[in-house]
């Protein structure tokens, strides 16, 4: 038997698991590498207004694992040998293995000046345990009535669905919210004529925007910008571009700060036996473009039984996916090339998503 070792328990990887049988009957023996649960992360904009609670988010591994035959280890992977196919683990076990797939996700990089340890709290858009408890926290805090001012940190769609988040808060009316976007454009990638839309609607729900201005820095009561600006803040929620996880450069591939490069067969271009998809990796072609997940999965999983049975390979798609965002009041926008559509359409269409994913939490979720 083969080993294929899946560092990470992200979207891609969880997409990999559900195709584990077709993998073992490639001949190989899958183990996953894992210190806590998986999150489902689809949900941005239900989870900041509260609707949905950890319960429904977290999915512990073990059960997942266990049904699909997969050898679950709740350990961190600290180091790698790629030419020696070697992992070492924070417990100081060593595992051989014969094909890596990396999907350990991303890191919050703002830094917080020594010794600070008043307001605001930090609080990472991509870490959705992290969301949860800032949803429980801005419930309690709002039994004081006191005006609470939150600071949403970064451009792109994560940070407008947690804007679309905070404004379907229980406590939505003593919420202050600032968006400080580093340039101009609130969505680089979106066209215009939606983005007017969308800057619109958030002035007249009283939503501040702040543009040029990137923020690098947090201090007691503040968050400073490049030029040394400071904004007061009881909360800061971090959606800026975030660098992968330190592991993908402990294997001495090519890398930047981004992730791991691959090509898009998802492969590093310095060694086929090393894959990685989600957060870490950075797709050869298609940098700073949104990639499902989903598809991502059945590529992942395609492509390393191909690589076992000599077969051909497929590639995910260099021009991404469309982007959708959801306002968390019955519709979206959505978004592809120059096209866009705006309405209960693609909010139906992304509830179908959420929807899967959620079942698959309470399907593998022990009985409570």
């Amino acid at each position: 038997m083969k080993s294929l070792v899946l560092v990470g328990a992200g979207h891609a990887h969880m997409g990999v698991l559900l195709q584990a049988k077709r993998l073992q009957n490639a001949g190989f023996e899958i183990v996953l590498i894992d210190p806590g649960s998986f999150w489902y992360g689809g949900a941005t904009t239900r989870v900041v207004a509260g609707q949905l609670s950890q319960t429904a988010l977290k999915l512990p591994l073990r059960g997942v694992c266990r049904e699909h035959a997969v050898r679950y280890r709740a350990d961190r992977a600290i180091g790698v040998d790629t030419r020696h196919r070697r992992l070492w683990l924070a417990s100081g076990e060593m595992l051989a293995f014969d094909t890596l797939s990396l999907d350990v996700g991303v890191e919050c990089a703002l830094a917080v000046a020594a010794g600070s340890h008043a307001p605001p709290m930090l609080w990472s858009a991509v870490d959705v345990s992290a969301l949860v408890q800032l949803a429980e926290t801005l419930s309690h805090e709002a039994r004081g009535g006191a005006i609470r001012r939150v600071a949403v940190v970064g451009d792109g769609p994560r940070a407008l669905e947690v804007i679309a988040g905070l404004r379907r808060h229980p406590s939505a009316s003593s919420l202050q919210i600032s968006w400080y976007v580093p340039q101009t454009r609130l969505l680089a990638d979106a066209p215009i004529t939606l983005e007017r839309r969308i800057r619109r609607w958030l002035v007249e729900s009283g939503v501040e925007i702040v543009v040029q201005t990137a923020i690098v820095e947090k201090v007691d009561g503040a968050i400073c910008s490049a030029d040394g600006r400071r904004f007061t803040a009881d909360h800061g929620v971090i959606t800026s571009p975030t660098p992968a996880a330190r592991f993908v450069h402990a294997g001495r591939l090519p890398a930047q700060a981004e992730g791991l490069y691959v090509t898009r067969r998802l492969q590093s271009p310095a060694d086929s036996r090393v894959y990685a998809a989600g957060g870490c990796a950075s797709v050869l072609g298609a940098e700073g473009r949104y990639l499902d997940s989903d598809r991502q999965a059945r590529v992942l999983a395609h492509n390393i039984e191909a690589g076992a049975r000599r077969r051909p390979f497929k590639s995910v798609s260099a021009r991404g996916g469309a982007t959708t965002v959801d306002f968390g009041d019955g519709s979206a926008a959505a978004w592809y090339g120059r096209l866009w559509w705006q309405g209960r359409m693609p909010a139906r269409r992304r509830a179908q998503t959420q929807a899967r994913w959620l079942a698959l939490v309470e399907r593998y979720a022990p009985r409570r």
